[in-house]
């Protein structure tokens, strides 16, 4: 539940005009400070004398409402904050409070959850728009979403014990604010429910995870610039006066260019438990990242992937191919030369497009120009492996795509340690498949080379239409 209080707290930007003791004034002014980004409708924003304190309660029904013409339903219950001013540039906030939100859409789609407490104490600095430290959590959160389709209705119901969170704020050294948020959760149970087919009975699967951990880091983020679009939203909630503000809307996101630098979130998640209809599966820990630059001229997306200790139900594989089930398997992906900054400058550009405009060509040929100068975009497998009992296939290579062709180029290297292993569980397949595998793996142990312990596969496709293993051509070659 961190998600909606920090999507919120970054609103307090108050002017140190109001520092000292709590006043009636300051109230007012501290109404006016959110009201520039949450908007004037009556009864989202309210602000009181607490004490040597504020109470702030952001209660965002009036907007939701907004929302019901389009055949939305939401309610959020009210965030409540204490604000306290510490005199130089930076406020004491805290939070300590049940939360409950619902939402229904056209597509008959729902979703509630309960928060038992979520808390919040942490320093708001106004200089870096954001807080230089904080932390927080919950307890018992319980979550419901269900989604009616043809088969019937899927449904997932999920539980979580407890979570906790901590984030620092630092100016940037090349500009904007840079933040780092970590947190953690335990005792996650998630049932999910689904028909297999249209009249068939559901089948519920019950997931369980120990525990987790999450840690974002953003470099050099725009916080003014974000601010900005989202006050911009919320004064503009339909399409009529979204069209008459466009070109103010375009100032505000050119100026909050480049949104950030580098975001970085790496995750683990340990001891998984999957009971299904047909037995238990389970995998110790499964890690993730995604890293991905943003408007800037080195673009880069990022995912990486990684599983250890996979089980599987009883049966699931035949007896013969028990013996080289993975226990850990990496991958690493990302794409890499593109210019973000002068793509997404380009395609703001949407904006000076005439009304109602039919053949947009000539406009997304020049967005596509920008985003890829070179008409090209590299895609790495960055180093990633398959381990097992006795072996591992290793894997990484670059290709380079070409949006005018249809044939990418680039290099690649696959290893194998353990192939006794390997063919030894072919060995012992049905002789159907037997024959047809062990030719197959025959083929591939004839093209490799030996370094060692290893079978290396050296893989060159730099030529449009040629595809060479160890030098030797397999299509295309002279």
């Amino acid at each position: 539940m961190t998600k909606y209080t920090l999507a919120l707290l970054p609103l307090l930007m108050a002017s140190t005009a109001i520092a000292g003791p709590a006043t009636d004034e300051g109230a007012k002014h501290l109404t006016e400070v959110f009201q520039t980004y949450l908007g004037s409708t009556e009864g989202v924003v309210a602000v009181a004398v607490d004490g040597d304190a504020y109470a702030l309660t952001l209660d965002p029904k009036p907007l939701l409402d907004q929302a019901q013409e389009a055949g939305v339903t939401a309610t959020l219950s009210p965030l409540e904050y204490s604000l306290t001013d510490n005199g130089d540039g930076t406020w004491a906030v805290k939070q300590d409070q049940p939360f409950t939100m619902s939402f229904s859409g056209p597509d008959k789609s729902e979703l509630k959850e309960d928060v038992a407490k979520m808390t919040l104490d942490g320093t708001f600095d106004e200089k870096l728009m954001a807080f230089s430290s904080a932390k927080g959590g919950f307890e018992g959160l319980k979550a419901t979403s269900s989604q009616e389709a043809p088969e019937g209705k899927a449904t997932v119901e999920a539980t979580l014990a407890s979570g906790t969170y901590e984030m620092t704020g630092a100016a940037g050294a090349s500009g904007g604010t840079d933040v780092t948020i970590t947190g953690t959760g335990t005792g996650l149970v998630e049932v999910i429910t689904a028909p297999m087919g249209e009249g068939a009975t559901a089948m519920p699967v019950t997931i369980k995870v120990d525990s987790f951990s999450q840690k974002m880091t953003g470099s050099g983020l725009m916080l003014d610039g974000i601010y900005k679009t989202a006050a911009w939203l919320v004064a503009h909630p339909d399409d009529a006066s979204k069209k008459a503000a466009k070109d103010e809307f375009k100032g505000i996101l050119t100026g909050a260019l480049p949104i950030w630098n580098n975001m970085l979130v790496e995750g683990t998640a340990s001891k998984i438990s999957v009971d299904t209809p047909m037995g238990p599966a389970g995998i110790d820990e499964v890690g993730f990242t995604v890293d991905i630059n943003g408007a800037v001229k080195d673009g880069k997306f990022r995912e990486a992937i990684s599983l250890a200790g996979l089980t599987l139900p009883p049966g699931v594989l035949p007896a013969w191919a028990e013996p080289i089930l993975p226990k850990k398997v990496t991958l690493d992906v990302q794409a890499t030369g593109f210019d973000a900054a002068a793509g997404f400058v380009a395609g703001l550009g949407v904006f000076d497009l005439p009304e109602g405009m039919a053949d947009t060509t000539a406009f997304d040929e020049s967005v596509k120009k920008a985003f890829l100068p070179d008409g090209t975009v590299t895609v790495s497998l960055n180093p990633g492996a398959v381990t097992g009992d006795g072996y591992e296939l290793t894997y990484q290579g670059d290709m380079k795509v070409d949006v005018a062709s249809d044939m990418p180029t680039g290099k690649a290297t696959v290893t194998l340690t353990g192939a006794d292993k390997l063919q030894a569980a072919l060995q012992a397949a049905p002789d159907d498949m037997k024959a047809q595998a062990m030719m197959g793996f025959g083929m591939a142990q004839g093209m490799a080379k030996q370094e060692g312990d290893k079978l290396v596969w050296e893989i060159d496709a730099t030529t449009p239409g040629s595809v060479s293993v160890n030098g030797t051509p397999l299509m295309g070659g002279q």
